[in-house]
């Protein structure tokens, strides 16, 4: 799908393909399509949409998206295929499952707002992410698993466009999502609100099994190929690496690589020392407390987040 600007016939604003940061200066639109990524904007933020395409070919119109709109307060449009990618500016390839919202572009955050994660306890961080599909990969991941935000450049990284969210499949708007100017600095903030920092990194001196991670933890993953820069690294408290690896597939892609540690971050039985009481001037240094660190723990996490299971055979 083309990145590239797109002005829908019916309004006389700029649109925008993907998903343009939210700015003052710009008055676009975004393009959503598919079922997924409609309903967690239905679910999510309701009163940015605008328009309301729905598909009816051979089929009824659906019913799902018809009482959305209508609890929203938007007449949907009954369109046959043909008007339906002409105004949505689509192509017949596009795997828009017959539903297509505007909506006023969702709300991002910069490196001034990361006071926002003060009662925060998992944050992922992206150094360089360059692939939109492994950054669609990883805002699902992040969903799923009950992330409170994803940190990645506003400049010299992949940003949030038509691909990523449509890999993304509606994960995108279940988290806080940050574009900041610096890595390094945005890491020391972090540690500033009791955050300890664990990097995903093959020569990680610990695996993700043997490592304990604190209440207020961040991961952060390197760029496809390059990895963790070395500033980056430099200001990590903890490497850590996932088992495995042969000549020649010596590593994960990011989007797995976050999956996996998110899963090891929330597996049980595990030891995970996340410490309470860490202040913002301060953090503790975790330790290994069997007696306290799942009830520490559970307090941290909010009661939406998913309890999971990960498993693994030989099929």
């Amino acid at each position: 799908m083309s990145h590239q600007k797109r002005k829908p016939p019916w309004s006389d604003a700029p649109f925008h393909a993907g998903r343009p940061e939210r700015n003052a200066s710009k008055r676009g639109l975004e393009i959503i399509f598919g079922k997924h990524s409609a309903r967690a904007v239905f679910a999510m933020r309701p009163r940015a949409i605008q328009r309301v395409l729905i598909l009816s070919e051979k089929w009824a119109p659906d019913e799902e998206f018809l009482e959305l709109s209508r609890r929203t307060g938007l007449k949907p449009e009954i369109l046959p295929l043909r008007e339906f990618v002409r105004l949505a500016g689509l192509t017949e390839e596009d795997k828009h499952q017959g539903i297509c919202l505007f909506a006023k572009p969702m709300e991002t955050f910069g490196q001034e707002n990361l006071g926002m994660l003060t009662d925060a306890y998992l944050v992922l961080v992206l150094d360089q992410i360059s692939n939109p599909k492994n950054l669609g990969t990883i805002l699902r991941n992040a969903a799923f698993f009950g992330a409170d935000a994803v940190v990645w450049l506003k400049d010299r990284s992949v940003d949030l466009s038509s691909t990523a969210y449509r890999v993304a499949v509606g994960g995108a708007e279940y988290v806080k999502i940050f574009k900041v100017a610096n890595i390094a600095q945005t890491l020391e903030s972090l540690k500033q609100l009791g955050f300890w920092v664990y990097g995903l990194d093959e020569r990680g001196e610990k695996t993700l099994a043997e490592s304990n991670f604190d209440a207020k933890t961040v991961f952060v993953v390197g760029a496809e190929g390059q990895g963790l820069r070395e500033r980056t690294r430099a200001l990590c408290d903890f490497m850590v690496r996932i088992p495995g690896g042969r000549k020649g597939v010596e590593s994960l892609n990011a989007g797995v690589a976050t999956a996996v540690a998110l899963a090891e971050f929330f597996r049980e039985p595990k030891c995970p020392s996340r410490t309470t009481g860490v202040q913002a001037t301060g953090r503790v240094a975790p330790e290994c407390d069997p007696a306290r660190s799942k009830e520490s723990f559970d307090s941290k996490i909010p009661e939406s987040a998913p309890a999971c299971r990960v498993q693994t055979g030989s099929g």
